[in-house]
């Protein structure tokens, strides 16, 4: 079993690792991007539409990681702030939910740009190379996300286990091993008459002055 410390410690490193690679992927795929959208063979302009294509899809799920991820991972900083429908962000079956959808959302991109990179070698070509390192980039944030998505499925198993609900935020991994539990409670009995009647006859013994009532 994991220890409850590294799922926390892996949930938040491997977010800062998608935003860090996710920013990587940012700039060599507008480096591709621009590539090629000014080359130029022997004065010849190439349309590149479909490498366009899959370039700019990739740079659409770059820019939704960049705004998306980063808001996650700091949903409860952005609580603090006064925003507090941020809260909902980090609920476990949310995250794992998102992390889902980010993992298809790479996988395709990684497809897309490796299917235009070929596998042939550059020869030299400058676009090719840029290229082919958007489409190397490209499947790494995949990988994490498939990771960060096994790590959130095994957090809300942690806190299903421990009796916390879907909407028990991620980060308390614990779920709700560590709220009080109620005390038992307390019965008073309030009626005179269902004591014994060895106890009743004591009282009125060491009460001489209170009067034993009549039978009814």
């Amino acid at each position: 079993m994991i220890p409850t410390p590294l799922l926390r410690l892996l949930r938040y490193s491997l977010y800062l690792a998608i935003i860090g690679l996710a920013f990587i992927e940012l700039i060599v795929d507008a480096v591709a991007l621009g590539g090629l959208n000014s080359f130029d063979y022997g004065g010849f302009r190439i349309s590149f539409s479909a490498e366009k294509g899959a370039a700019g899809y990739t740079m659409f799920v770059t820019l939704i990681t960049l705004l998306f991820i980063p808001a996650l991972t700091f949903a409860n900083v952005i609580v603090n702030r006064g925003v507090g429908a941020a809260a909902k962000l980090n609920h476990i079956i949310n995250e794992v939910s998102i992390s889902a959808f980010f993992t298809v959302l790479w996988f395709i991109a990684g497809v897309v740009m490796a299917v235009y990179a070929g596998n042939g070698d550059c020869q030299g070509y400058s676009l090719c190379s840029k290229f082919k390192a958007a489409t190397a980039f490209a499947w790494f944030p995949f990988f994490v996300f498939l990771v960060q998505t096994i790590v959130l499925v095994l957090i809300m198993m942690r806190i299903r286990g421990n009796g916390g609900s879907m909407q028990t935020p991620a980060y308390e991994v614990d779920g709700a091993e560590n709220l009080p539990t109620a005390a038992p409670p307390i019965h008073v009995d309030n009626d005179p008459y269902t004591h014994s009647s060895k106890d009743k006859n004591a009282y009125y013994n060491s009460n001489p002055q209170v009067a034993m009532p009549a039978p009814a």
